[in-house]
């Protein structure tokens, strides 16, 4: 079976919520505390205890022929008593096996963490554990309360298989004339030729999986006498205890998984990506989609990955509750003008399953601004998730980023933008692109996040500990020699901050070469080409122009004037390039201290001062974090 549909309305904090035509592959998304998790219980209460109701339904497909007979019929909805009784009598009928589990549910709720492993007691019991029934809501139980069963079953597997094996031996060693010679065959015991494809190894799938999980570790053969399961690895042997915890959460799902062989089956699945490396979580998906036959999966994720992944299936974006009879789920799609934009910024459509507000951190070393803003910051903000984008170029696309995503609210989801001041070329009118963002967009007053770093106070402050009077580096603790110092640093990479302001604005002046002709169409190669050399004519002209010589000595002159002007005005912590400069101040020649260490021992001593360095950047901070969208009159609520 299949779900294509569902309705469901006043499932507190969702209002309504309803979205039909759904694939194989069904992706929840959204940020904390929408009602996701409220959701799939709804609908695991659906499928659990199906009821006629009007305002919460679920719309199901056969995809079995067992089903459509059984059902008389290809669809089932619950909004009608008979469908609902017919699905109820469906998913509760007796006989199921724990490893044939078809037309039924299986749960992966969020907390996997398996606490009570119990080892396998070795029993004289060697019925087939496979074919043992189960209760019809057996996959309905969390994974948790299914992992000592798991484990055991491979276990009592094992042993029934052997005790196959000699129980065949020994019929076939009662049935042989007295007298006659043993055969001598491979795979003979005792002269008794064992056919491995009567006894198939049923193993074979869980170490298919593991390899293909954590290649090149394999699964052991299972051995009742040790109580647990053990892997190999570069010729040594481990139990599986020691695997990380990520991969033995992968293995705890998969061999769960393969243990009950679904088919026809509808497996919900909460945060596949939690505890997981992004590359194990997309190997565990899959190695589920591969298993079993016709299986549909509902997985509920703020996996930008797994969300950016599914664009082809089907993507449910649940937004914020607007009013009652609006819908709050949002289809997302490859080619809407939302997934288009966020481009702009190097993200994909499944950021906004990331938080309420996203501060979007522009610049070459994002990530580590991301760090060091964290530490910074010391969690003031926890509204704000802060997201490392893709780099210089957004400046010349700001009027489509602008337009498509900071001034509007994306399915309750508000963006906001944060740059060094080196994204902004001179030319370029900063007041007013703020102006135009509606306040969204903010450019830190220096040129980059480390030039807040440059202050002397704090760091002589930062070194009291460690430096004596006596010391070679007794100047450490003297503000004004650290300041000087600095100055000297940046003194010697004066030409090189002015290189970086040049060429920037001539780079935004010359813009990209654009060579596609007009009129392209139905045209020779030589044709095409001769177009061709029209336009690289013209963008030769107009590069010419753009980068005329006398221009840039003209502006290199003024550039470096206004840099050495700054040396003297003390204006140049805002102008120079604060990162070379610390790079170089943190070298042995000057005080010997890592990069990292030195900006986390910055942070650290910044703390109750009185007058913060970081004080521009906690109120940028503070203006996202009380940013109110409804009393912005140009935002728009998109979806």
């Amino acid at each position: 079976m299949r779900l294509i549909a569902f309705h469901a309305e006043n499932i507190q904090p969702i209002k309504l919520v309803e979205a039909d035509s759904l694939s194989d592959v069904v992706v929840l998304a959204g940020p904390n505390g929408v009602g996701k998790s409220r959701f799939l219980q709804w609908l695991l209460n659906q499928f659990q205890n199906p009821a006629s109701n009007d305002q919460n339904w679920i719309l199901v497909e056969a995809t079995s022929e067992t089903e459509r007979a059984e059902w008389g019929k290809t669809q089932l909805n619950t909004r009608n008593a008979q469908d609902a009784d017919r699905l109820r009598i469906s998913l509760q009928r007796g006989g199921r096996k724990r490893a044939d589990t078809k037309s039924s549910l299986l749960n992966f709720e969020s907390d996997r963490k398996i606490t009570n492993v119990l080892p396998y007691q070795f029993s004289w019991d060697y019925t087939d554990p496979f074919l043992e029934d189960v209760g019809w809501n057996y996959g309905f139980n969390t994974l948790s309360n299914r992992f000592n069963d798991t484990v055991h079953s491979i276990f009592r597997k094992v042993r029934s298989r052997r005790e196959n094996i000699s129980l065949y031996v020994e019929e076939q060693m009662r049935a042989r004339l007295p007298g006659s010679a043993p055969a001598e065959q491979h795979g003979a015991i005792n002269g008794i030729l064992v056919n491995p494809e009567e006894f198939p190894d049923p193993l074979v799938p869980f170490k298919d999986a593991f390899a293909r999980l954590l290649s090149p570790k394999q699964l052991e053969e299972p051995d009742p006498k040790k109580s647990q399961l053990f892997y190999e690895h570069e010729g040594q042997s481990f139990p599986i205890t020691a695997l990380s915890s990520g991969e033995r959460e992968v293995v705890n799902i998969v061999f769960d998984f393969l243990l009950r062989n679904p088919s026809d089956c509808i497996v919900v699945f909460d945060e596949p990506e939690l505890h997981l490396h992004p590359e194990l979580s997309y190997r565990l998906i899959q190695t589920l989609r591969t298993a079993g036959a016709r299986n549909q999966f509902i997985f509920c994720t703020h996996s930008a990955e797994i969300i950016s992944a599914s664009l082809d299936n089907s993507v449910i974006f649940i937004a914020p509750p607007k009013q009652p009879s609006i819908n709050q789920a949002i289809r997302v799609t490859e080619n809407d003008d939302t997934h288009q934009a966020l481009r702009l910024v190097g993200q994909s459509i499944g950021i906004v399953a990331l938080g309420k507000k996203i501060v979007l951190i522009e610049g070459q070393h994002g990530s580590l601004d991301k760090q060091t803003y964290g530490a910074m910051l010391r969690g003031s903000f926890p509204d704000l998730v802060l997201v490392p984008s893709g780099g210089k170029g957004f400046i010349q696309s700001f009027g489509s980023l602008n337009d498509l995503v900071l001034k509007k609210t994306i399915w309750g989801v508000s963006f906001f933008m944060l740059c060094d001041a080196d994204a902004v070329p001179p030319s370029r009118d900063l007041a007013r692109l703020t102006e135009l963002s509606g306040g969204r967009m903010q450019v830190l007053k220096r040129y980059h996040l480390e030039n807040y770093f440059l202050d002397a106070e704090v760091i002589a402050r930062m070194f009291e500990p460690f430096e004596t009077e006596a010391s070679e580096r007794s100047w450490l603790r003297d503000p004004a020699a650290i300041d000087e110092r600095l100055k000297t640093i940046a003194r010697e990479i004066l030409s090189y901050a002015a290189a970086l302001v040049v060429s920037a604005h001539f780079r935004e002046r010359a813009g990209n070469v654009d060579l596609m002709p007009k009129g392209s169409q139905g045209k020779t190669t030589d044709e095409l080409i001769a177009l061709f050399e029209v336009e690289a004519a013209s963008e030769r002209l107009r590069i010419n122009e753009a980068l005329f010589a006398d221009d840039i000595a003209v502006f290199t002159r003024q550039t470096m004037a206004d840099l050495e002007n700054s040396l003297a005005d003390g204006t140049w912590k805002n102008k120079v390039p604060g990162r070379p400069i610390l790079q170089i101040f943190c070298s042995t020649k000057h005080c010997g201290l890592d990069f990292g260490r030195f900006k986390n021992a910055f942070v650290k001593a910044a703390q109750g001062t009185a007058n913060s360095p970081f004080a521009e950047i906690e109120e940028i901070f503070a203006r996202f974090s009380e940013f109110d969208t409804a009393a912005v009159v140009q935002l728009v609520q998109v979806g």
